[in-house]
């Protein structure tokens, strides 16, 4: 891992149905290397998501695009982290959440409700 790089993920998730209309990856990696998706929602009960909730605006992160970090990387630059839960999140907070991450926004309430609250991140490919 590069010194400037503050932590490294994987981003290997298939939209499959849940898909936001007008996205046109298939999957969560490259709706990022489109400009698809400009965000990553981590939930507390998921392993890990405490590194998320330390990110800091500015700081690097490294996505993989399989499980193994061995293949496609791509680096992103944080620019916004803060807490959300998608259950119970506003119309209109759970719409700018949807065009971040690529999911629709009723995939979103259902992850909201499975998972419950989350950390949601926000970045921009690193060098835009």
């Amino acid at each position: 891992m590069s010194e400037n790089v503050a932590f490294e993920a994987t981003m290997y998730f298939r939209y499959g149905r849940s898909k936001r209309a007008g996205v046109t990856a298939e999957t969560t990696f490259d709706a990022i290397l489109r400009g698809e998706r400009t965000s990553t929602t981590r939930f507390w009960n998921w392993p890990g998501t405490d590194r998320w909730a330390r990110a800091k605006p500015g700081q690097l992160v490294r996505f993989y695009a399989d499980k193994d970090k061995s293949g496609r990387s791509v680096l992103v630059r944080v620019t916004q982290v803060r807490e959300i839960n998608l259950s119970q999140s506003s119309a209109t907070e759970l719409e700018e959440w949807s065009k971040a991450e690529g999911w629709s926004p009723q995939a979103g309430r259902e992850f909201g409700a499975k998972n419950g609250r989350a950390v949601w991140v926000q970045y921009a490919l690193a060098g835009q």
